[in-house]
């Protein structure tokens, strides 16, 4: 039993450490001296600040060997927040290792039409890079609507956006996870799924702001009632888009003078989206389109969603996208912390098992590889493959024997060179500047309105190598940013080991 009452912070504060004693699990570890209580009281003194009153802190650092280095609240439960992604990115190279990953490309099919010409399908199967913004050079939807006009066809009947590949989920259906997150999921996945707005005050006061919508316009309508107002005012641009239309609602004002803002928006359903675009790609090189342009969804997700996967259409495809590397795209899932990457990533993992790419099969995949890991199942619940959902939850101390696992996992480094490096890339890149742990310390963050997360590993002063898992949750609203605390934590650790 730790000797705690003797560590705690007291300067002239009663500072809350979490009510009667509980019952600490066991579990197996090296034999050692154990966590210093002088650098626990240093660690508690960093994090446990008057202004951060009210935050719930968690903490495991261990060495490679597993001996115990810093131990706080580590088997309380936590919101992992983007730390659920170490999850499925890890089950995605485990997945990969054994050759049982899928780097499906997007498809474009001919198909009959009652009326004569052609329909033309654009056929999503999970690939998240897909894009027609004006810098791509690769997995384009360009060059699909190329191989159309190369093919000799004049004239089309429907244009199709199909996203059957995987069940009608546009987003997570247990665990809280709503719309307006910018994760509106599809198998057919364009530009991320999102667009932008532009709005700019005008030249004179009182006349409506402008707004530059390029990537919509004219199939979404604008109502828009941002009024230019007194220069040195304060600007306050709000926005309402109506689920199932394409209706958008601007409002507020903007000062005279002001600088734009860009406003994000989910793609409201990205197959009829990325079939309007391939429309328009297909009018630009001559071809007519006699039909409509229309989505195609598989039912409702309310059959077996842990069936096997579908069976592969007969009609072969006019052409096939290769898209970018898997690792390239797990990289920028964890580097940028990309949540619509991560989910995808996690419904694709079922493939691995040859079930269909829904949510629910994937969580299988994942709770899977837990289980190899043996994480006892109390210390953890997932919902999601991004770390939106507020109901995931993880120890931080299953956190850390997670990653000894992957230690162990031929893949392992490659794993690691996906996450930020602290100070210098990724989401830290502008954490730990000028610090021992610049360049040394790798981790995925995690971010939500009352929940920050980090784990990874790095280097001490001493040259050992530490793997860690620090988590704050349920800071008020009206307390600062707890990054500071928690970078300051780590660092007195790394100073004295």
């Amino acid at each position: 039993m730790r000797l705690r009452a003797a560590l705690l912070f007291c300067a002239a504060l009663a500072l809350p450490q979490g009510g009667a004693a509980q019952m600490v699990p066991t579990h197996s570890r090296p034999v050692g001296a154990g966590p210093s209580p002088t650098l626990e009281a240093k660690i508690r003194a960093a994090l446990y600040t008057p202004a951060l009153l009210g935050t719930r802190w968690g903490l495991e650092v261990e060495d490679r060997d597993g001996h115990v280095i810093a131990s706080i609240n580590s088997f309380d439960r936590f919101q992992p927040a983007s730390n659920t992604k170490v999850f499925v990115t890890t089950s995605v190279f485990d997945a990969m290792a054994r050759g049982a990953f899928p780097n499906l490309g997007t498809q474009v099919r001919l198909e009959r039409h009652a009326r004569g010409a052609p329909d033309v399908a654009l056929i999503g199967r999970g690939d998240a890079m897909l894009s027609d913004r004006t810098d791509c050079t690769r997995d384009c939807l360009s060059q699909l609507a190329d191989a159309v006009a190369a093919s000799g066809v004049k004239r089309v009947g429907d244009v199709i956006g199909d996203d059957t590949f995987m069940p009608f989920e546009r987003w997570v259906l247990s665990g809280r996870l709503r719309p307006g997150t910018r994760t509106i999921m599809s198998a057919l996945t364009l530009n991320d799924n999102e667009f932008s707005i532009l709005v700019r005050p005008a030249a004179t006061q009182g006349a409506p702001a402008s707004v530059d919508m390029p990537d919509l316009a004219p199939e979404t309508d604008v109502m828009n009632e941002i009024a230019t107002t007194q220069a040195g005012t304060r600007a306050e641009v709000h926005a309402d888009m109506i689920p199932g239309e394409r209706k958008i609602r601007l409002f507020g004002t903007m000062p005279l003078g002001g600088k734009a803002e860009t406003l994000h928006f989910d793609v409201d359903d990205p197959a009829d989206f990325a079939a309007i675009r391939f429309a328009r790609l297909l009018r630009a090189r001559g071809i007519t389109v006699t039909g409509t342009v229309r989505p195609r969804h598989a039912p409702t997700s309310t059959g077996n969603l842990m069936a096997t996967a579908p069976a592969a259409p007969e009609t072969p495809a006019l052409a096939t996208l290769t898209p970018p590397d898997v690792v390239d795209d797990l990289t920028l899932t964890a580097k940028q912390s990309q949540n619509l990457h991560a989910h995808l990533f996690l419904k694709k993992l079922a493939l691995s098992q040859g079930l269909m790419p829904s949510t629910p099969a994937g969580l299988s995949i994942l709770r899977a590889n837990l289980d190899r890991a043996g994480l006892p199942r109390w210390s953890y619940d997932f919902y999601d493959g991004s770390g939106l959902s507020p109901d995931n939850r993880i120890t931080p101390q299953a956190m850390v024997q997670y990653l000894h696992w992957v230690d162990a996992q031929p893949w392992a480094a490659q794993w690691y060179a996906t996450l930020p490096v602290a100070g210098v890339d990724g989401t830290l890149s502008g954490r730990f500047k000028g610090t021992p742990l610049m360049g040394n310390l790798r981790a995925k963050t995690g971010t939500l309105l009352a929940a920050n997360a980090l784990a990874g590993s790095f280097r001490a002063a001493s040259g050992k190598e530490l793997i860690f898992a620090i988590y704050a949750n349920d800071r008020p609203g009206s307390a600062p940013s707890v990054l500071p605390a928690m970078d300051a934590a780590l660092g007195i650790i790394a100073g004295e080991n």
